[in-house]
């Protein structure tokens, strides 16, 4: 079981967008992608507004019918926490993940789920500094990315949004984050200003 893959799909549908989860064999190795891919749509889009980032938040999900994420999570590439720290180490770990898998999204499995430069990637974190950062954001574009998510964005949305009636069905992971709201162990990022 991947937890980050069971909180996106999570944060995805609590959203209002269907997800389907993909995961495509390399063409290079025949192993299993680094990372899954997930294919998100709805019936339509909630904004009218076009302007476009490439530094996605939540409320920017309202602009898209529809769009494919690749996710570079903590369990299957290696992340560390050391890397939070280390703008350098966070860049070359980058640099890696994307000659990685470069291949596979120019691949025709994954071009055929997207229609026009849909894809975006839910990254672990972003570099500090601004400058590492715009950087970073370089390297993803001239790689074919069109946006970045953080775990951070995604986690702190799902806990800002859950529920505090613990329920025993549903998301293993949606649960966990109710029972830590619950026991006062996490909490809504923005009210904590307030205290």
């Amino acid at each position: 079981m991947n937890v980050e893959c069971d909180l996106i799909r999570a944060y995805f549908e609590e959203n209002g967008f269907w997800v389907r989860l993909h995961e495509f064999a390399s063409e290079i190795s025949k192993t299993k992608s680094h990372f899954p891919f997930f294919e998100i749509f709805r019936s339509s889009n909630l904004s009218l507004v076009q302007e476009e980032r490439f530094r996605l938040f939540t409320g920017d999900l309202a602009r898209y019918k529809s769009s494919v994420f690749g996710l570079i999570d903590w369990q299957a590439s290696g992340f560390s926490p050391d890397l939070l720290s280390n703008d350098v180490r966070l860049l070359k770990f980058f640099r890696k993940q994307i000659d990685n898998q470069k291949v596979l999204w120019a691949g025709e499995n994954l071009k055929s789920l997207m229609k026009e430069n849909q894809l975006k990637l839910i990254v672990p974190a972003l570099p500090k500094s601004e400058n590492k950062t715009k950087d970073l954001f370089e390297l993803l574009k001239a790689n074919g990315i069109n946006g970045v998510l953080t775990m951070s964005s995604v986690l702190e949305n799902l806990l800002r949004n859950v529920s505090g009636k613990p329920e025993s069905r549903g998301n293993p992971s949606m649960h966990l984050l109710k029972l830590l709201k619950l026991y006062g162990l996490a909490t809504e990022p923005q009210l904590d200003i307030f205290e």
